[in-house]
């Protein structure tokens, strides 16, 4: 072999090392946000590097398309490996990767081009003047060490090309692992796919006007600029629609957290009329408490018995509508809970309430209540859906035979103050793996809003909550046990 041709060997073989390199770091730290933390995230970069130096230096003829999707599928592979969740999402990672690499070399050709052009200008300088520089001319190697700055430069480019996109798709998705619908995969996929489909086009026509033509289509003015701009507008529109998913996506939570405080905001102001009711019963019973005895004394002064006993009667169902027939151990709870039993006995729903609130600790009224609202809101719903979807089920249409129940209890287990809310439930519940709530208020369990902020309050004592299906009174159920440290000052 050639000296010079061992030398261009060696150039290429480095520039190729070099560029795999770079692209497995882009990559690792394109994946890194989206696999759990600990994860040793370098194998995916490492697995991308082994697969493209096998690709490339096996003995096999194969496109660079197919090499480099064997690079990316690998590094799929042992994405999945390390976390087996949020597949759709990397799927997305992956192919999304293959693209940006893909366009950022079609952008990367123009640059090329420049290139072979201040090489071209430069050698036509240098054979007129006949005076080349002595540090090109040693050992006639000026053209090679041309070459060597200009891969340089060449790989630096395409580097700060790949490593800016990543940061811009970083900023523009997020980062943040989460479960990927198939309308949002494909959404996010379609500007993706037609970039790589355009590619493949245009490789084809190249290929034909080639074997028609026996001329480069490359030779062809204007079309390296062509295919240049095609590229950057694939390139944009797949930064900018994923830009636009997370914007909505944003909007969406934030529909979600506006609905969630509507809710809380509705559920305080039943709180306030509630106890505005009862402070007006008290009020005018204290009012009328004495005009009651001197009435009580006048009958049993003229003998009156049976009126008295039944003026008696009715001062005593007076004061138990007036009182909370639920003892919980604090007002604030017990107007919650008697609020809340009302409610359910309009709607046929049986509450059996074996709550109690915790005299010695830390915990705050108002945090109860949030717990209280939001899961017996959602256990109202859940049940109203299923009683639904009972009656639908049922010959006659309306299934009034089945008794439905609502659970809530409350116990010390040492320092964890723990609290129960159950409700009927003979479906089955999808939850996040990540966070362990349910994926959706409208997959039909009906607990989808107001969970965050329990956990919320759980957190904020040093707790969390634990949701599930389990057997209940011998019923199939829905739990949602909250658990809360108690400290004492």
């Amino acid at each position: 072999m050639d000296r010079m041709d061992l030398y261009y060997s060696i150039l290429t073989n480095i520039h190729r090392q070099c560029q795999f390199l770079s692209l497995a770091y882009c990559l690792v730290m394109w994946v890194k946000p989206f696999l759990p933390r600990g994860t040793k995230v370098y194998r995916v970069g490492v697995a991308y590097v082994a697969a493209m130096m096998i690709t490339y230096y096996i003995p096999l003829v194969m496109s660079g398309k197919l090499a480099y999707g064997i690079g990316i599928g690998t590094a799929f592979l042992v994405m999945c490996l390390l976390d087996r969740e949020y597949i759709g999402q990397k799927i997305f990672l992956a192919v999304t990767f293959n693209c940006l690499r893909w366009q950022i070399y079609w952008i990367i050709i123009i640059i090329m081009d420049v290139k072979m052009w201040i090489w071209s200008q430069l050698y036509l300088y240098t054979m007129e003047r006949g005076n080349i520089p002595w540090i090109f001319d040693m050992f006639g190697m000026q053209w090679f060490w041309l070459d060597v700055m200009g891969t340089i430069v060449e790989m630096v480019i395409e580097f700060l090309f790949m490593y800016g996109a990543v940061r811009f798709m970083l900023h523009a998705y997020g980062r943040k692992r989460e479960h990927m619908g198939l309308k949002e995969f494909v959404l996010l996929v379609m500007p993706v796919v037609s970039g790589l489909a355009g590619e493949e086009i245009t490789r084809y026509h190249r290929n034909i006007y080639e074997r028609e033509t026996g001329k480069s289509l490359y030779d062809l003015s204007g079309y390296d600029p062509l295919v240049t701009l095609y590229a950057v507008i694939c390139f944009a529109t797949i930064l900018t629609m994923t830009y636009v998913y997370r914007r909505w996506k944003n909007e969406r939570e934030e529909d979600t957290q506006r609905e969630v405080f509507a809710r809380q905001m509705t559920d305080m102001e039943n709180h306030i009329a509630q106890v505005e009711r009862l402070y007006r019963d008290m009020r005018s019973l204290r009012h009328d408490m004495g005009n009651h005895l001197m009435t009580l004394e006048r009958l049993y002064n003229t003998g009156e018995y049976e009126a008295a006993q039944r003026y008696a009667k009715t001062m005593h169902e007076e004061m138990q509508d007036t009182f909370s027939d639920v003892q919980s151990g604090n007002p604030v709870t017990d107007v919650i809970l008697s609020g809340r039993k009302k409610e359910m006995e309009e709607k046929g729903i049986v509450l059996d309430c074996n709550f109690h609130y915790p005299q010695d600790g830390n915990i705050n009224a108002f945090d109860i209540s949030v717990i209280l609202n939001n899961g017996l809101s959602n256990a109202i719903e859940a049940v109203e859906r299923e009683r639904g979807a009972s009656a639908t089920d049922s010959l006659d249409g309306n299934d009034t035979s089945v008794a439905y129940h609502v659970f809530v209890s409350s116990y010390l287990a040492k320092n964890m103050y723990i609290m129960e809310i159950v409700n009927d439930y003979a479906g089955e519940l999808v939850t996040d793996p990540q966070s362990g709530l349910l994926l959706s208020a409208k997959s039909g369990m009906g607990h989808g809003f107001g969970l965050a902020n329990i956990r919320r309050v759980a957190q904020k004592y040093l707790g969390d909550i634990e949701i599930g299906k389990e057997k209940y009174s011998d019923r199939d159920c829905f739990v949602l046990r909250v658990m809360m440290q108690l400290t004492t000052d």
